[in-house]
This record gives C-alpha cells, structure tokens and sequence, in this order.
C-alpha cells in the first residue's frame, strides 16, 4: 500500500489557506516545497550559513503569521523571495558580513592546478559581486543562481522589468571592469 501526503497536488494558495486556518501539516508541505529556494537565495546574498538559514527561518514565520491576509498576486515562491530580499537589506543595513565560501562547485579540471584556478576565479567572481550595491547584486543572485525570469525578479525586487534589465546590465558591466582590473 502506497501512502500518499493529503497535500499532494495542492496549490501553493490552497496551501497557504489551510495554514491560517491552522493546518501544520499544509505549512510544512509549503516549508519543503519552498524553503531551498529562500535559503539558496539568502546565502547568495549574505554568504554565511547561519544567517541565510535564520533569513529563511524568518521569512517562513512571517508567512506563517500573514497567512490570513494572503492574497496570490504572485506565485508563493516570489513572495517568500521578497520577504528574503528585505530580510537581507535589513541585515546588510545592520551588519556587512564576511564571505564565507566561493561558489563550492565550479565546473572544471580535476588536476590540482585546474582546481585552484577554478577556486581563484570563483574567489575574484565573489569578491566582485560582493562590492556590487545590493539591487544589482540581488538582480544577479535572482537571475544566475535561482535563474528567475526578469518578470520573477521583478515581482520580488518589486521593480518593472526593465529596470531589472538596467540593473544587470549594470552589474555585468561592474562585474566586467573589476575582473579585467583584478586580472
């Protein structure tokens, strides 16, 4: 016998519904649905795993707690994003944290020496895109790391679209200069 969630199949919305009329269970489908997301995109911006996971805790607690004023403008996953985003500004307001790791899996040759370039250009690729102003680096982190759509990270840097465009036009274009300078 196969037994199966009674929260297969459900909507995000639906979901969110059942969480305000205090269903644990709709949330925790939501947590596993979502919470890679937020805590990828958190540790993106913030490069420490401790607070990406407190972000991702919060943003989920927030939600928890509007779930009653709920309405689906925009998909559930945007909206947890946002949430993260000013999570995210708000720490950076706080605090300017130290990088933690390089992206940990760069594509690439397996010799030793083939590593550490890798690790190098993964080290100056970072180093480069934390001294980005935080909506460019956030327009980055959306669009290369959770390869959101321009609408997507426009609905959650609550921006039109070609202002997203302008934004990573921009930070490429930084990203392009310090990496020349740095190479």
């Amino acid at each position: 016998m196969i037994f199966r969630s009674r929260h297969i199949r459900r909507s995000d919305a639906d979901l969110v519904a059942r969480v305000a009329d205090g269903d644990e269970g709709a949330f925790g489908e939501l947590l596993k649905r979502h919470q890679d997301a937020v805590y990828g995109f958190a540790w993106r911006m913030l490069r420490d795993p401790q607070e990406a996971e407190d972000i991702t805790q919060e943003a989920f607690l927030r939600l928890y707690q509007a779930a009653g004023r709920y309405r689906p403008k925009a998909s559930l996953r945007t909206l947890l994003l946002r949430i993260a985003k000013n999570l995210c500004i708000d720490y950076y307001r706080k605090k300017r944290p130290e990088r933690i790791d390089p992206f940990p899996d760069i594509p690439g040759s397996e010799t030793p020496l083939g590593l550490l370039e890798n690790a190098i250009d993964a080290d100056r690729l970072e180093k480069a895109i934390d001294g980005l102003p935080v909506n460019q680096r956030t327009a980055i982190v959306l669009r290369h790391t959770q390869q959101l759509p321009y609408q997507r990270i426009a609905d959650v840097m609550d921006l039109s679209v070609g202002a997203v465009e302008s934004l990573l036009v921009r930070a490429r274009r930084r990203l392009r200069e310090v990496l020349r300078e740095d190479g």
